[in-house]
């Protein structure tokens, strides 16, 4: 009898508690979402991001504002290029491309576009622009320096590295070396041979320089058949030096000195190309 009551009083005990158990879950899912987040959390994080877009936009206006303001202020005009001095640049050609690709304010001035067009100029190799605020900018140039001229059915000027980078006009200086023998299209097609021979050109044109032949040539040509030849400015003396590299044409020069110079003013042509031979005749 006892038992018979306890086991009802628990049973009937479980049954309760199991329909207060689902009320509470269903109470609890009404104060919930559909993702289990409650529902005030989920409309404070709205809060929070809604807040933190106002506050983009915001920052973002103030900063499109702040710019207006200093591209049109006056404090920040242009007003000064410090320039390196330049022998073919001049600072006039500088404010003319920076005019060209600014608005005045040292703000809308892009560096890098400057540089870049600066660079396009015959006489440049290389520039940089830096901006000094509040109304200045640093222009450092790198210019090119002729070393010789050559003949492309006008004459360029060459540099040191090789580069032919500006045809000559009437007010240029024409005080140069001339190399001959190659033609605009064995430039212009970029063939590695006729790359090579032209760099020899200018090898041979430096190693005569240092030499015995010191600012006494006026002519290198080339000849894919007979090589090279130097020719003199005093004399106009045609010196073969055939294929040998110029270390070894400049010393067979430095040998043939005594005989070179027993030639006086009569141009004559000197062809080193036998080793330990020298054969002279006169001019063509």
């Amino acid at each position: 009898m006892i038992e018979y009551k306890v086991y009802h009083k628990t049973g009937h005990g479980k049954r309760g508690g199991d329909r207060r158990s689902v009320r509470k879950k269903e109470k609890g899912r009404k104060g919930r979402g559909e993702g289990g987040t409650p529902l005030v959390a989920r409309l404070r994080l709205a809060a929070w991001i809604a807040a933190g877009l106002l506050a983009v936009v915001l920052v973002g206006a103030a900063c499109a504002s702040a710019y207006s303001w200093l591209s049109r202020s006056p404090l920040f005009a242009v007003r000064e290029i410090d320039m390196n001095r330049c022998e073919n640049v001049t600072q006039e050609e500088v404010w003319a491309v920076v005019r060209d690709r600014g608005k005045g304010s040292i703000w809308s001035i892009p560096s890098r576009e400057v540089a870049k067009r600066l660079a396009e100029h015959p006489w440049i190799r290389s520039a940089s622009v830096r901006k000094a605020f509040p109304d200045r900018l640093v222009v450092r140039i790198e210019e090119r320096h002729p070393v010789a001229m050559v003949n492309l059915d006008a004459l360029y000027y060459v540099d040191d590295q090789g580069t032919v980078f500006k045809r000559l006009t009437a007010y240029d200086s024409k005080n140069y070396p001339i190399l001959t023998g190659f033609s605009r299209a064995d430039l212009l097609s970029r063939d590695a041979v006729s790359a090579r021979n032209f760099r020899r050109s200018l090898d041979l044109l430096r190693a005569a320089d240092a030499g015995a032949l010191r600012q006494n040539i006026s002519e290198v040509h080339f000849d894919p058949q007979e090589g090279y030849t130097l020719v003199t400015r005093d004399t106009g003396l045609q010196i073969r030096i055939g294929t040998m590299d110029s270390q070894k044409a400049m010393r067979r020069v430095e040998e043939a000195m005594p005989r070179i110079a027993g030639l006086g003013k009569s141009p004559a042509i000197v062809d080193l190309k036998t080793e330990g031979r020298i054969f002279v005749r006169s001019g063509e």
